[in-house]
């Protein structure tokens, strides 16, 4: 009786090495191109201190209206309120809250770091306060055009009050950011 002959398959049970390889670069490649999409945190980031910034805002629209309470000019429509007592007017307010003015206003209330860390403006009516990073316009401080600060698409707008018992509002643009 013949043995059966059992031949050699040439069937492969695996990758090669070549084609691994192959693999792993393409999916590197992806990596590479495709993670800082999905992974890109610096918009949310820019986002939070923007509304971190319209929280200090609006604590200190609180306590400089605290002050013109005191000093009886709370329901003023515009008036000038002495923050530290030295008997000067220090902020530009309206109904006792701050104003939107670029120099004598809101930008009074905020920390010595506020003029070098942001830039802003108003409206020619100073009703409107405009805020954002000075890290996206390249200047800093009280900026007499407002068009560099929208053009971020990352900026806040204070709306100083209106009339009397009014609260001032907030705005967030953050298209931008």
């Amino acid at each position: 009786m013949n043995s059966p002959v059992y031949e050699k398959s040439n069937l492969q049970s695996g990758f090669t090495l070549v084609e691994l390889i192959i693999v792993i670069v393409i999916l590197g490649i992806l990596a590479v191109t495709a993670a800082p999409k999905f992974i890109d945190l610096s918009g949310d980031a820019n986002v939070s201190v923007l509304k971190s910034v319209g929280g200090a805002i609006t604590s200190a629209s609180k306590l400089v209206y605290a002050k013109s309470v005191l000093q009886g000019k709370s329901n003023a429509e515009l008036a000038y309120v002495d923050l530290d007592g030295d008997g000067a007017t220090d902020i530009e307010t309206r109904y006792g809250y701050p104003s939107g003015s670029r120099t004598n206003g809101l930008s009074k209330a905020m920390s010595d770091s506020f003029d070098t860390d942001w830039i802003w403006s108003t409206n020619n009516s100073h009703s409107i306060f405009y805020l954002t990073k000075a890290s996206f316009t390249w200047t800093s401080g009280a900026y007499v055009n407002k068009k560099p600060i929208e053009a971020t698409n990352c900026y806040l707008i204070y709306n100083r009050a209106k009339n009397k018992g009014e609260l001032p509002t907030i705005e967030y643009i953050t298209s931008g950011c």
